[in-house]
């Protein structure tokens, strides 16, 4: 099954209660003769398939120039500088403008709508005016889901151009103790341009018909309505019906520009406390500094997007603020003796938004013999919030959910007494609960988030021990073994650890943290047909996230055939990624998992081996990718992909090198061709995880290099 989008490819959608005619299902979709159907869902379905439109890797043009100098004032003070510039320019193309949206047509009288699909619409949808009196009523209100092909896929081209400039002084300022400062300022700024965008108030007005003009094919209201054109009506009833004229006049082209800024300045002083405090095992040394840092941005839409009165690029309004911090830090080396040493380190900051923070280090390592290395570590972390999630303003996004009280997002289809109840408590009226009609055609629901100024600081812990071997019997070998635990208290979060979780926790007759009248429920709000009109979700300083695993590495050289070959070898053991949306919440396991609730795919094991080998000016690379097997995280869904096998990647490559001037190099990526694991609603928007998988196939590379 290949799954998403927002209404069926043969046109508009509509999924209510009301259509009784359909029922079970209760939904509908015009043909593109503008008759009506039941909506057909299952292995052979209605939706939309928007992958294939969209852009899986992005083209970009991007030019860059540096610049870096010194300069030797004294034997003591060097002057020092640099300079950098990027200028990219990056375009994207998604599957054209999905609508969701409660809206009035034209009925009775209309050339778009047959006869029959009238009479049926009129008694489910009507609006209770019928001014010839045959039994059909003039106009009628529905929310309707359609995909608008019509009007052609959603492009945005962003171009941005960055800086950064830095000037500093450093040198020694005894024999034993040296010194470092400098002064540092950048910006970014992106302007971005988007059109296939749809303009909600003329896709509305375009459904209301003149029927005085004798072929019913005239605006009521013929206003450009701050379009670029008059009025033309639109006919979406039926795949392909909207003309020309009518996509033009729906599309609204729309820009936002957006900057970042920022200042530093620091100053290191670093040396050792001298023969005084030195240790059996050697000086003491210690570096101390402070910096600081003023971060400012802004966002500054054109007016459709800031009002939201597009459907297509999510809309959002203006936004902008700033905050500025001063830290303070201290680093210690301590030799205890020749086998065994001690790190420490700690950081104090003052955040104009966040308040007084710190954190530190203490760690380790002891070599009880020439072969093994024993080490370990204990560190805090904090991190503050960002611009972003402090000042970001509301805005919409569609992330993957399906409702609990339809049969597609109930375990094995049936919704349990207890869970109907919780449903109808909330606004779902109880003759479409379990049915297909109310969960997201697209497997999507909308969700409404936005930055939060109050926002406090995250915190960590991070243990780590391990060893290293270097063992006497095999000549050029070394393995080592660290086993981490890292924990994320107040991580900042979407409220209720997203969509899917809110609504997982609301509709949980057992949980004492959801149901009717709980924080859960408060926050989805539901249209009278019972379908999901959005989430609320801001961030809070709520979530927990633990990762626990193991980091094994080896490598071994030797010579082979007349060079040098070195093998090495790196994979991680997951045993524990877990997130609770807040505290009380359900852990959500993602170790060995993907989906809807834990994302792009978390494999319990995975590595990466690469042989190098290397003889005179040639030069040869074999590497092996292993992707480990994860399963779906939602167990409910018995039509999707729940198990994503495991994937074994092969790159090979080469290079030869002329001279010390010129070389050159050639390869090939996927070597076997594997091609990557196609599912359906649990993924992100390619019907599948590109950042975890290779969707291009084999792809071969030659490249050259010259050096001036």
């Amino acid at each position: 099954l290949i799954d998403g989008g927002s209404s069926g490819v043969p046109g508009t959608s509509v999924f209510s209660g009301n259509l009784s005619a359909f029922s079970p299902s209760s939904g509908g979709i015009f043909n593109s003769d503008g008759s009506f159907r039941p909506f057909a869902t299952g292995t052979t379905n209605d939706f939309y398939n928007y992958a294939p439109v969209n852009y899986i890797q992005l083209p970009q043009t991007r030019y860059q120039s540096s610049a870096l100098g010194t300069f030797k004032a004294t034997d003591n003070v060097e002057l020092y500088g640099r300079a950098m510039f990027t200028y990219s320019k990056v375009p994207q193309q998604l599957a054209p403008t999905p609508i969701f949206q409660t809206t009035t047509y034209t009925l009775d009288g209309s050339p778009f709508i047959q006869d029959a699909s009238q009479q049926v619409l009129s008694d489910a949808f009507g609006d209770g005016v019928d001014t010839d009196g045959d039994g059909i009523d003039d106009t009628a209100t529905m929310f309707v889901r359609r995909r608008l092909e019509e009007v052609g896929p959603r492009i945005a081209d962003d171009t941005r151009s960055s800086f950064q400039v830095q000037a500093g002084v450093r040198g020694n300022i005894t024999d034993t103790w040296t010194y470092d400062a400098y002064l540092q300022h950048g910006r970014v700024t992106n302007a971005s341009s988007q059109s296939g965008n749809v303009n909600r108030d003329r896709f509305n007005q375009a459904l209301l018909l003149d029927l005085s003009d004798p072929t019913g094919r005239t605006c009521a209201d013929p206003s450009a309505n701050g379009g670029t054109t008059a009025c033309a009506p639109i006919n979406i009833f039926g795949e392909g019906n909207i003309s020309a004229a009518g996509a033009a006049y729906l599309r609204t082209s729309v820009a936002a520009t957006t900057e970042f800024e920022q200042l530093v300045g620091a100053v290191t002083v670093a040396g050792d406390l001298g023969a005084a405090m030195e240790l059996p095992g050697g000086r003491i040394g210690v570096a101390v500094g402070y910096e600081h840092r003023e971060d400012d941005g802004f966002f500054l839409p054109s007016q459709d997007l800031a009002a939201g009165t597009i459907a297509g690029f999510n809309g959002s309004p203006a936004s902008g603020g700033g905050f500025d911090v001063d830290a303070f830090y201290g680093e210690a080396y301590l030799p205890i003796l020749d086998n065994l040493e001690l790190e420490l380190a700690a950081r104090a900051e003052d955040y104009s938004t966040a308040g007084s923070v710190s954190a530190y280090k203490v760690a380790g390592s002891w070599q009880p013999i020439d072969q093994l290395r024993i080490r370990g570590g204990f560190n805090t972390a904090v991190r503050a919030p960002n611009i972003a999630e402090l000042f970001a303003p509301q805005g919409e996004g569609f992330p993957g959910a399906n409702d609990p009280c339809s049969a597609s997002g109930a375990p094995g289809g049936v919704v349990t007494a207890a869970v109907a109840a919780i449903c109808t408590g909330t606004g779902v009226p109880a003759n479409v609960v379990g049915s297909v009609a109310i969960n997201p055609a697209s497997g999507q629901v909308r969700a409404i988030s936005g930055g939060n100024s109050a926002l406090q600081e995250e915190t960590a812990e991070t243990i780590t021990f391990g060893v290293v071997v270097t063992p006497d019997f095999v000549e050029g070998l070394t393995f080592s073994i660290d086993y981490f635990d890292i924990e994320i208290d107040d991580a900042i979060a979407a409220f209720g650890g997203g969509a899917a979780n809110v609504l997982n926790n609301c509709y949980d007759p057992n949980s004492a943290i959801g149901g009717v009248g709980s924080d859960f429920c408060n926050v989805i709000t539901r249209r009278s047909d019972g379908t999901i009109d959005n989430i609320a979700l801001t961030t809070q300083n709520v979530a927990l996230q633990t990762l626990k695993g193991v980091d094994l590495a080896a490598s071994y050289n030797t010579e082979f055939y007349g060079g040098d070959l070195g093998i090495q070898y790196l994979g991680t053991i997951t045993s524990e990624n877990d997130f609770t949306a807040f505290e009380g919440d359900a852990v959500i396991e993602c170790a060995g998992k993907f989906g809807n609730l834990c994302g792009e795919p978390i494999q319990e094991y995975g590595h990466r081996v690469s042989f190098n080998w290397n003889r005179d000016a040639w030069t040869g690379q074999f590497v092996w990718r292993y992707v480990g097997e994860t399963d779906d995280d939602d167990d409910t869904t018995t039509y999707f992909v729940e198990t994503l096998d495991a994937e074994n990647y092969f790159d090979v490559s080469g290079s030869y090198q002329f001279n010390d001037r010129y070389s050159v190099s050639f390869g090939i990526d996927n070597l076997l061709d594997t091609d990557p694991p196609i599912i359906g609603d649990n993924q992100e928007q390619a019907n599948t995880f590109p950042a975890t998988y290779d969707v291009f196939g084999r792809t071969f590379f030659l490249r050259g290099s010259a050096t001036f």
